[in-house]
């Protein structure tokens, strides 16, 4: 076969597998991330899923989507997010036809957004509502033999109750209260409305019933039919109003439904020989460390290399810390003003972004938040692990020689010897203070705010995004894609010009690789003693306790690393 007999060829089953005139396709948007079929493949980022759903929205060939949440594992901010999008799809006319198998309530929230809800016909659904809930080590430390002092001086600065507490103190309860009443609000007005439920129906479903099979959830009318590509079929039909025989997929093929070799990919910006604005997509993940987390040292000099780059016209930092090293936050925060003289620096906060987070946030041109996400924290603490009892239960003793009457503070083998006398800890509260009120004084100058309004909000105070917006900590609630037009209306670039979209840091095919495997069970292996494998768990499992310890004494903007958000 000639070169050119093969190009008409592969053109006529272009045509024949993706008309291009038709009218009548749907794109199965496959979301499901259990199981991908590569074990090195990392998640698509929430930037290109939203820049899909985007161009299936003006796309005319397109007429509406098949939701495909089987088995998904989203944070609730980012099923939020997915929401919005989908909800702006919706605006243009087009439908929905989501399908599920092992649901929650954030999942279903997610679903709802559809014009019909299929269920798998083996699947589970669990309406369990929202509860916060943190662990506490106190006890756990006191047999081992460790001491802990908390260096807490700020009313919401909880960070360091997991070590000397049984329970949440009085203001942890109240500032998780407020939390959960806004989410748990927000997603009941949502589900009764997409549903058409009375508020006395939602309260049955979550307080009576809560977990459901396929047949109850249709009976209960949480789904609008039950089975598989089939049922899924029949659900679209319903909605058309005529059968639909062309798909297009954006996704695992492995886990498809419809089963389609018509692949559907994000925009593309510009041509061969031109050049669109850059808008830079920087994630700053984990705690504000200078090496670790998000790497404030080498991410603040990708931000202001970007921001010297005049091809890019604006920068979105996605924010997604619990804080840590008030040090990191600062190069972060330097980089941020800094960037902001030249070009718009837009940031969106993702399901946490407090105290560092927060910190490393606040001298953006414009922050957005989530209703969800949990921001604010304005306060530093700190705590101080130290010996008390362990030793002697280890078979350890310390034999100390010391110049300066508090050259032993540090003296030990794995913590400290003692516990601090009461002029060192007037001393540590002193340093607490003095790098709070740079925290306050920061945030009042970067939000325009009188310093006694930012004191109101602040002694370590969460948010959601919805309270933060009323206390004045952030510009707007919305989504990445949000954000992303945000920072395209400051650029002032035209509405209908292209833009390239970049992603910074670039992951490493190493770091692909480490972050599926999971070390802890290659470096360390329990001890058949039951003891030995407590403080293996206690101390190397926990991200939190680890990480205490090893910056024990220091001061930092920083929430538990570890609680749970159910």
């Amino acid at each position: 076969m000639s070169v050119s007999c093969k190009y008409l060829a592969l053109g006529m089953y272009c045509l024949v597998s993706f008309p291009l005139f038709s009218q009548n396709f749907y794109l199965e948007l496959n979301l499901n991330n259990r199981f991908s079929g590569n074990p090195l493949a990392i998640q698509k980022t929430p930037l290109e899923i939203f820049r899909v759903i985007d161009k299936a929205a003006q796309d005319d060939r397109i007429r509406g989507i098949i939701l495909n949440i089987g088995s998904v594992y989203y944070s609730r901010d980012h099923l939020w997010e997915l929401r919005s999008a989908l909800e702006q799809f919706k605006a243009e006319g087009k439908k929905i036809c989501a399908f599920i198998s092992n649901a929650d309530i954030d999942i279903y929230n997610l679903a709802s957004v559809a014009d019909k809800i299929v269920m798998d016909e083996m699947g589970t659904l669990s309406m369990l509502g929202y509860s916060v809930g943190r662990g506490y080590a106190k006890q756990a430390l006191e047999k081992l033999g460790i001491g802990v002092r908390e260096l807490r001086y700020l009313e919401y600065k909880s960070a360091a109750e997991t070590f000397t507490r049984d329970s949440m103190s009085e203001a942890d309860r109240k500032q998780y209260t407020d939390y959960l009443d806004d989410i748990f609000n927000l997603t009941r007005n949502t589900l009764i409305t997409s549903r058409g439920w009375t508020g006395e129906e939602y309260d049955t479903i979550l307080n009576r019933e809560f977990l459901y099979s396929a047949k109850s959830a249709l009976s209960r009318n949480l789904v609008d039919r039950t089975g598989r590509k089939e049922a899924v079929m029949e659900a679209i039909k319903e909605i058309e109003g005529t059968e639909i025989k062309h798909f297009t997929l954006y996704g695992a093929s492995s886990s498809s439904l419809t089963g389609t070799m018509n692949r559907y990919s994000p925009p593309r910006a510009g041509g061969l020989f031109s050049r669109p604005p850059v808008i830079a997509v920087v994630y700053a993940n984990g705690q504000t460390d200078m090496e670790r987390g998000m790497a404030a040292l080498s991410l603040s000099r990708t931000i202001k290399e970007l921001a010297d780059n005049n091809r890019v016209k604006a920068l979105v930092i996605r924010m997604d810390s619990p804080g840590g090293s008030a040090e990191a936050a600062d190069y972060l925060d330097e980089a941020v003003r800094y960037a902001k003289q030249k070009k718009p620096v837009v940031v969106s906060m993702g399901q946490v972004a407090a105290s560092g987070g927060y910190w490393a946030s606040m001298s953006a041109s414009h922050i957005t938040a989530t209703p969800y996400s949990i921001t604010g924290s304005i306060g530093v603490i700190g705590n101080w692990f130290y010996d008390n009892g362990m030793y002697g239960k280890l078979g350890v003793s310390i034999d100390t020689i010391q110049r300066g009457a508090h050259s032993d503070l540090l003296t030990g083998f794995l913590i400290p010897q003692r516990d601090l006398t009461p002029q060192e800890e007037e001393r540590y509260k002193t340093y607490i203070l003095d790098i709070y009120g740079v925290f306050t004084e920061r945030v009042a100058a970067s939000r325009n705010m009188e310093l006694s309004k930012v004191e109101a909000v602040a002694q370590g105070r969460i948010f959601s995004g919805t309270r933060a917006l009323e206390a004045g900590l952030i510009d707007s609630v919305g989504s990445l894609s949000d954000a992303l037009k945000t920072a395209r209306q400051l650029a002032e670039i035209k509405g209908d010009a292209k833009i390239l979209y970049r992603e910074y840091p670039e992951p490493k095919f190493l770091d692909k690789l480490l972050s599926r495997v999971p070390l802890a069970s290659i470096f360390f292996k329990k001890s058949q003693n039951s003891a030995a494998s407590f403080i293996t768990d206690l101390l190397l499992s926990n991200n939190d306790i680890r990480y205490r310890l090893e910056k024990n004494g220091q001061v930092m903007p920083i929430l538990p690393l570890e609680f749970s958000f159910n």
